[in-house]
This record gives structure tokens, C-alpha cells and sequence, in this order.
């Protein structure tokens, strides 16, 4: 005898699990939502189990930032006995320190290891603080160095604004693998800029040019510094260095 309260139980299919629940007929709209549940539980499981592959970008395809310097942090640090010593030289001779000092501390930009110029802000920045240079050399220390690779190029973006010229310079030094002597091939300027009066934004491209070594063998990589010769004096802003490709 079969009961009304289970019409054709003996014949309704067996099945178990989630099969059970996608092929039973849905009666009525909470059937119908029962159905999609189980449907998009079945689709998150597989996805589970079978992750889409995604392939590996390609490392030339997106420049990367090596070198991005907004010069926003500053920190008061001890004055180092070299720094003690030439300022005190340039001092007797009536020049002004190139760095920023209240007693035996001076102001340093963050990321860097030794002196860094000014701190400038308000009106005479670019946006926030910027970096005022006169007759140095900033970031071959520490910033810079062992920045550039030979057979690179690179992409920069500056802001500058002033009297003089924007060195970026390269110091490129090499070693004779048979004797270990040691010898300065050159100093190239990677980017040479003239500032304007008023604020300006340079972009570019640089790549250390080619020496001869078929004596003497470069390093993996050389150093550089941000040079800004006596005499000048320069605002720098948002110092932005991108490694493109290479050759």
C-alpha cells in the first residue's frame, strides 16, 4: 500500500550526493532556488579543483622602479668626522655647508646615507619638500650606488628648477682579473639637464655607454650620484628611475 503522503516513492530514481540534487525535478520556486544553489556549489568545487591557469607576465612587458625619490622624509642625524672635517674647511673658506646643521646634527633625506642638501618647502617646492643642491654630490654612498648594469636601459623622470646643471652621473671602475689592479674607466653623465627659473619636469632615457674591457672587467653593476657642480644651485624634485630592458 503507498501513501499519500509519498506519492510514487518506489518509483522515483535513487541518487546520492550532489547528483541527487541537480537532477531532481524542481517543483515550484523553492525548488528552482534549491537547484541554482547547487549549481554554483558545483561551480565553486570544480573551480577548486581545476584553478585556472593564469600565464606569467612578462618581465619586459612593465618597467621597474629601481629608484623613486620624493624627498618628502626628513630626519636629523649625527654628524659624521669627515663631513666635521670638510665643512669645517669650507667654512674657513667662506663658503656655505651644502647641508642643513644645528649643532652637532644635520638634516638628511630619508633612503640616504650621507648629506643631502636642503630641505626646501612651501612656495619654493615642487609639491611638499624638495631638495635644494649647490656645489655636491649626493647618493653615490649608499642611494646610488651599484645602481647601473651595463647593456640596461633605464628611464628617468625629474623636476628641476634653478641656476646650473643636473648631473647623473656614473662612476665606472673596473679590475684586472690576472693582476686585481683597479682603475676608473670613466665618469659619464647619464643625464645632463639645464634648469630653468621656474619648476620643469624632464623624462628620458640613459644607458651606460661602452669601455674597453678586454683588460680590465667591469662589475655587476656601477655606482652613481646626483652632482650639481660650485657655483649652482639647484631645486630636485620627484627623482624617478624605471630599469626598462636588456639587451
Amino acid at each position: 500500500m503507498i501513501s499519500s503522503d509519498s506519492p510514487c516513492k518506489q518509483n522515483r530514481p535513487r541518487t546520492e550526493g550532489l547528483a541527487s540534487v541537480l537532477f531532481i525535478r524542481p517543483r515550484g520556486t523553492a525548488g528552482l532556488v534549491t537547484r541554482a544553489v547547487a549549481v554554483l556549489c558545483l561551480t565553486a568545487l570544480l573551480s577548486a579543483l581545476h584553478p585556472a591557469v593564469v600565464p606569467a607576465a612578462d618581465p619586459k612587458s612593465r618597467p621597474v622602479v629601481i629608484v623613486s625619490d620624493d624627498f618628502e622624509k626628513w630626519s636629523w642625524e649625527p654628524i659624521t668626522f669627515s663631513m666635521r672635517e670638510s665643512g669645517r674647511k669650507q667654512l674657513k673658506a667662506g663658503k656655505q655647508l651644502p647641508f642643513e646643521y644645528r649643532g652637532p646634527l644635520y638634516r638628511r633625506a630619508r633612503s640616504f646615507a650621507l648629506q643631502t642638501g636642503r630641505m626646501v618647502e612651501g612656495a619654493e617646492a615642487f609639491k611638499g619638500r624638495s631638495m635644494l643642491l649647490a656645489g655636491c654630490q649626493v647618493g653615490l654612498h649608499g642611494r646610488y650606488s651599484k645602481l647601473v648594469e651595463a647593456g640596461t636601459k633605464y628611464r628617468y623622470e625629474v623636476s628641476l628648477k634653478g641656476q646650473g646643471t643636473f648631473h647623473f652621473r656614473a662612476w665606472v671602475g673596473a679590475n684586472n682579473p690576472t693582476t686585481g689592479e683597479f682603475r676608473w674607466l670613466g665618469f659619464p653623465d647619464l643625464v645632463k639637464i639645464q634648469a630653468t627659473k621656474s619648476w620643469k619636469s624632464h623624462r628620458g632615457e640613459f644607458q651606460l655607454p661602452e669601455f674597453e674591457t678586454t683588460t680590465f672587467k667591469l662589475p655587476a653593476k656601477s655606482s652613481a650620484a646626483i652632482v650639481v657642480q660650485e657655483g649652482d644651485e639647484i631645486v630636485v624634485d620627484d627623482f624617478t628611475i624605471w630599469l626598462l630592458e636588456k639587451e
